[in-house]
């Protein structure tokens, strides 16, 4: 296996990993966000890992962060916004800002 891909898989674990963090974060600094992936500007993914992203994020990450009462997601608006919990979540968002 060539460096350059084992750095891509790495990578892309790394974003998998962070999704609930970013989203955290991002609802913190708006009312209401978009329900897709959340990527830095340096970070570039293959249209296969963004496919894969898109289903954990929907089927996984935004899940667990609503039934711990941190989010509420609107499956058919395609929107998330701070659940009843939030507040007791911050940190975790405070953490993706940092990285």
């Amino acid at each position: 296996m060539s460096e350059q891909v084992a750095s891509s898989r790495e990578d892309f674990q790394a974003v998998l990993q962070q999704q609930q963090q970013r989203v955290v974060a991002a609802v913190a600094a708006a009312e209401t966000i978009d329900a897709t992936p959340i990527l830095r500007d340096d970070e570039g993914l293959s249209c296969e890992e963004y496919v894969t992203l898109v289903y954990e994020l929907h089927h996984i990450h935004l899940p667990e962060l609503e039934a711990a009462g941190v989010i509420e997601f609107d499956r058919h608006e395609e929107t998330v916004r701070q659940g009843v919990c939030f507040d007791e979540a911050r940190p975790l968002g405070e953490r993706a800002d940092g990285q």
